[in-house]
């Protein structure tokens, strides 16, 4: 993708293809100019991280009210958030669209924010990290007139940090990525999602220009790298405060 960005697209496509590109910028330049990208890096990142911050929350109080305040219907409601897993996407996809149609969310923010508010697997992850916690901490705090609110950010959240930033990393970059359902439910460039814009250009482009559509992917992508080299940090320093905790 990024050799075919910086050839011409006679070059690119010729035979023998060439061991090193041009480095030719032009296709950068055009594509760039084909569509209001930051528009759409902004709209993209704006529903990733609101996704994300969602996900943080509901995952988080879902998996510690089933690992420290255990209920007889614990292990049904378990049960049930796994099956919530196994469901594909694509099978749903109508009746979800039907509600938020019957909500007047369509063409907004909230449409492809709210359906992904709640993750089975983020609380599956949580459970488990929560799970390896000494109880010995649960029984100390509350001894020390701890409230169960109180152990959850003072005791928990501290010591589950680096599962905190895996799961931070893999819904956004779900979000990120979205566009069958962003497709759907939009229909205009002002609430698109990076994604849908790159799909926009190959729609629009006359014969596609696929140097120009490589360009257009590869600085979509710039993003996604720079990501999982701060998030790589985060969790080596997460690790590493944990163990001193622990």
């Amino acid at each position: 993708m990024f050799a075919t960005s910086l050839e011409s697209p006679r070059r690119a496509f010729s035979f023998p293809g060439a061991l090193w590109p041009n480095g030719t910028l032009h296709n950068y330049v055009t594509a760039w100019a084909a569509g209001p990208w930051l528009h759409y890096f902004a709209n993209s990142a704006g529903i990733g991280l609101a996704t994300t911050g969602l996900v943080l929350i509901t995952s988080l109080l879902a998996a510690y009210a089933l690992v420290f305040l255990p209920h007889r219907a614990s292990g049904i409601i378990f049960g049930i958030i796994l099956a919530t897993m196994m469901v594909p996407f694509y099978s749903i996809i109508i009746p979800d669209y039907l509600i938020v149609k019957d909500l007047g969310w369509l063409n907004t923010y909230t449409a492809q924010v709210i359906p992904f508010a709640a993750n089975g697997f983020a609380v599956f992850l949580l459970m488990q990290f929560m799970r390896g916690l000494p109880r010995e901490l649960w029984d100390a705090a509350r001894m020390d007139g701890i409230a169960p609110w109180g152990y959850l950010w003072r005791i928990v959240v501290p010591n589950i940090k680096p599962v905190l930033a895996t799961v931070s990393i893999y819904v956004f970059l779900l979000s990120w990525n979205a566009f069958l359902w962003p497709l759907i439910v939009t229909s205009g460039p002002q609430v698109q999602p990076i994604q849908v814009g790159l799909a926009n250009l190959l729609s629009t482009a006359n014969g596609t220009d696929w140097t120009e559509l490589s360009a257009a992917a590869a600085f979509t992508a710039i993003p996604v790298l720079i990501l999982y080299a701060f998030a790589q940090r985060s969790i080596v320093e997460s690790v590493s405060r944990t163990g001193i905790k622990g």
